[in-house]
């Protein structure tokens, strides 16, 4: 009787232990498959605004005028910012999906041609 008490308790505890360290390695899964997904979805949002900021200088250089505030995409939507238009540029372009806001700041003059003097992301 007394072993059989002590096989039960036995398989009680490893049965325990082994439930402890599945619920932990499916936590750290878990834990893992966000932090990639946020990685890929930041990946995305930083394609999307570089993507706005060249078709924001396309736009310019085809029409000097251009004043849009923002640009629709097949892979979102950006906003335009412009702390300084004219002969020397800088616009503030934004960027963002579910899980990732990106921005990129260019600098440029604008004569016959586009000359991008700065490209930051922020």
């Amino acid at each position: 009787m007394k072993h059989g008490f002590v096989a039960i308790s036995t398989v009680l505890v490893l049965m325990a232990v082994m439930m402890s360290a599945v619920v932990a390695i499916t936590y750290l899964s878990v834990g893992e498959l966000q932090t990639g997904l946020v990685q890929v979805k930041g990946e995305e949002s930083l394609g999307l605004v570089e993507g706005c900021t060249e078709d924001l200088l396309q736009k310019i250089h085809d029409n000097p005028g251009f004043a849009g505030t923002s640009l629709s995409r097949p892979e979102g939507v950006c906003t335009f910012v412009y702390n300084s238009p004219g002969p020397n540029w800088d616009v503030m372009v934004s960027g963002n999906n579910s899980l990732s806001l990106r921005k990129v700041r260019v600098q440029f003059t604008r004569g016959n041609n586009v000359a991008v003097s700065k490209w930051q992301e922020e």
